[in-house]
């Protein structure tokens, strides 16, 4: 696991602030654990962009900060969301397009403001094969523009599949109780969203379906 550890965070060294975007799901919550296994010192930032599952996400993200002894700060960008969801034909869970791009942009304004140099961000190798926002052809320009402005960003998990970022979190020690996945917004997990099925698979590959929250529906 140390070996492990060092291997996903090369080049930083112990006690370093690291500006976190923690949404409270499996792939942050895992580098939550991790940036604390590796004696760095994570800042913990929650974007509120008016996504459903604002309200039992950040509940998750403060849980488990908690837990740590960590503060979370949590961006309200309601409006931001609200406005660009408008301009969409259909409603989305997620209302904004490029959400990434937008919450890098965010996260380094912010890091500039709390003189952070390292942005950490959990986009897997499962994101990249879905979203185009998260592949190395968008990423790496924002990578060299951050470096421009005196950041880097950091993904450790990018090479990694959801399961075995749930392998790695379990190690970590992450207690998946407090996280959440769902799309829906609801107390329990609908276990039917497509959040809440790439969970289940991940948590059923990595033979750790025991270790995952109840889901509404079962299957």
């Amino acid at each position: 696991m140390i070996d492990q550890v060092q291997q996903l965070l090369p080049d930083l060294p112990a006690g370093e602030r690291v500006l976190l975007l923690l949404s409270g799901g499996v792939e942050s919550s895992t580098l939550l654990r991790l940036l604390r296994r590796g004696g760095l010192d994570p800042e913990p930032v929650f974007l509120d962009y008016a996504q459903r599952a604002a309200t039992q996400e950040w509940q998750s993200v403060t849980a488990q900060c908690q837990q740590l002894g960590i503060a979370a700060r949590r961006i309200p960008m309601r409006e931001l969301g609200e406005a660009l969801g408008k301009l969409r034909p259909h409603r989305f869970h997620v209302p904004m397009l490029y959400r990434n791009l937008i919450a890098i942009s965010v996260a380094a304004s912010v890091a500039g403001a709390l003189g952070i140099c390292h942005i950490c961000m959990g986009i897997s190798a499962d994101d990249a094969a879905v979203d185009s926002g998260s592949r190395v052809e968008a990423l790496a320009p924002l990578r060299n523009h951050l470096a421009a402005l005196g950041h880097s960003l950091r993904l450790p998990l990018f090479e990694l599949h959801k399961a075995e970022i749930v392998k790695l979190g379990q190690g970590l020690g992450v207690e998946w109780n407090l996280s959440y996945s769902c799309l829906l917004g609801r107390a329990q997990h609908c276990g039917a969203c497509p959040q809440c099925l790439k969970r289940r698979e991940a948590f059923r590959n990595a033979g750790l379906q025991a270790a995952d929250v109840q889901y509404a529906r079962d299957y």
